[in-house]
Parts: structure tokens; C-alpha cells; sequence
């Protein structure tokens, strides 16, 4: 059993909703028919209009609940997850830390990728193992991987790209330069291509530099946008694909910590695949 008190008026079903995201209106919905919902200490299986200050406990089984975020690995010391598309890393009540949190788990993020980017993130679950790992980070000991789907056909197979990256913080926007100038930041991003379609082609992408936008924006200045990416790529062209999220994902990390209470996570590899491999039959 879960309560909190409402900060404003609302439709119920709604406010336990927002209140625990991990949760499915149906779940809800089910609470209410068998009368597992309390206000103010009084039952309810009414979907009704609730008032702030109200004090609502909701008599749900948290625990047997499906998790909303799938593990990849866990021990005592880290945590690493696939995060879905459309939620940030940190940054808001709804966001993959706070998930976790009220699934039961406490964890401090090691390093973010896009809102609208999905895949493994690496979370630690206390002082010790944030710092070797965000010091792993720091010197470049953690490998990321990702798998993209872009328009077209690549010019080779293979190539490491050399770039600088503007970032507009006001317009959540960047730019890429091929030379240095005023404010910005050298990026490298490296690809192979895995597999070309008939006019799109999937890449095995990593990155050296971890800046915001990186891949997608890199990868766009060289005339191949991400499929589903409306802010780098092309909002029509995207279209034809049906795909409502950008084909960007984190799918693979592995860790170089040797001579740390963590060296047992060197040489793991940490994988994960794709969610939009059904969309590209649109393409074959």
C-alpha cells in the first residue's frame, strides 16, 4: 500500500496515475471496482473528481507489479537498465531515477542519454560506485555502442568523424561545424555500417566524445538523419516509416575498471536490442 496527498484537484484515476507512472489505468480502473482505494480513510470504486490536500492511499501489490524499465544487470553495487524512449534520465518527478525509486531501487545515474534516445544506462546504487564510474567515464574507460537507423546509403563502410558541436541551450538545439569556431566543442563519432536497405541503411555507432545531440546531429550533417528524428531530420521523409520516436539506441556498454572495487564488471559486456527492428520491413 502506497498514499500520498494530492497537491491539486483533479480527476482520481488521474492523479494516482501521475502520482505512480509505473502503474496502467487498467491496474487502477481494477483498484477501484474491488474498492482497494481510500479517501481521506474512506473506500471509493468511484473514478470521481478529488480536491487538493486530500489524502489518498492506494492498496496495490507495488512489489508483483511489471516493471516499467527492464534490468539488464544488477548486483549490489550497480544497476543497468534499458531506458524507453520519451523519458529523461534525471531532471523530473517522472524520470527513470524517480521510476525506480518508487519500484524500490535507489540509484544515482552515471551518465544520461537523449529523452528521446532509448537503451542501457548504468546506475549506481551507492557512494563508492558512483565515483569509480563517473571517474571510469572521465578518462574514457567505458565503451558505448549504439545502433542507428538513418536515411540513405553511407559513403563507406567504415569512417571516424571529426566535428564541433554548438550548442544552443535556449532552443534545445546544436549545431555541427567541420571547423573550430566561437563556443564550440570537438566531437568524434565513428560508424560501420551493419546493413544497407533499399534507402536507408543500419549503423554500428560509437562515440568518443559524449556531448547533447551528438549522433543525431553529427550524423545529420553529413547528410544522413536519423529516421524518426523530426528536430535533424526531415518530418515528411520521416513519415513513410510510421515510426513516432527516433531509430537511436543504446546497445551495448562495457567497462574498464580494473584495480577498483568494481574490476569484477571489466570485460562484461552489457547488451541490448533495438525496439523498432519490426519498422524496417517498411524498407526491405
Amino acid at each position: 500500500m502506497k498514499e500520498f496527498i494530492t497537491k491539486a484537484s483533479g480527476k482520481l484515476s488521474k492523479l494516482i496515475l501521475k502520482e505512480y507512472p509505473e502503474l496502467t489505468f487498467s491496474a487502477v480502473s481494477k483498484a477501484l471496482k474491488n474498492k482497494d482505494i481510500k479517501l481521506n480513510g474512506v473506500r471509493t470504486n468511484k473514478d470521481i473528481q478529488v480536491l487538493e490536500n486530500t489524502k489518498i492511499s492506494v492498496f496495490i501489490d507495488f512489489e508483483k507489479l511489471n516493471s516499467k524499465i527492464a534490468r539488464i544487470y544488477e548486483d549490489d553495487n550497480i544497476l543497468v537498465v534499458f531506458k524507453p524512449y520519451g523519458i529523461e534520465v534525471v531532471g523530473n518527478d517522472n524520470d527513470l531515477v524517480n521510476i525506480l525509486a518508487r519500484e524500490g531501487v535507489k540509484v544515482k545515474p552515471c551518465h544520461r542519454i537523449d529523452v528521446n534516445t532509448e537503451g542501457l544506462v548504468i546506475l549506481a546504487k551507492n557512494d563508492k560506485s558512483e565515483n569509480i564510474i563517473l571517474d571510469a567515464f572521465k578518462n574514457h574507460k567505458v565503451k558505448k555502442c549504439y545502433t542507428a537507423w538513418v536515411i540513405g546509403h553511407m559513403s563507406k563502410n567504415y569512417q571516424t568523424l571529426k566535428a564541433y558541436l554548438l550548442k544552443d541551450d535556449k532552443l534545445s538545439h546544436v549545431k555541427i561545424f567541420d571547423k573550430k569556431v566561437n563556443g564550440a566543442k570537438e566531437i568524434i563519432t565513428s560508424y560501420t555500417v551493419k546493413e544497407d536497405l533499399n534507402t536507408t541503411s543500419i549503423l554500428n555507432v560509437e562515440i568518443f566524445t559524449g556531448r547533447t545531440h551528438q549522433i543525431r546531429a553529427h550524423l545529420s550533417h553529413i547528410g544522413h538523419a536519423i529516421v524518426g528524428d523530426d528536430k535533424y531530420g526531415n518530418r515528411e521523409e520521416n513519415k513513410k516509416f510510421g515510426l513516432k520516436f527516433q531509430a537511436l539506441t543504446s546497445t551495448e556498454i562495457s567497462l574498464n575498471l580494473s584495480n577498483s572495487p568494481l574490476s569484477y564488471l571489466s570485460g562484461k559486456i552489457f547488451k541490448a536490442s533495438p525496439t523498432w527492428i519490426k519498422y524496417l520491413d517498411k524498407d526491405r
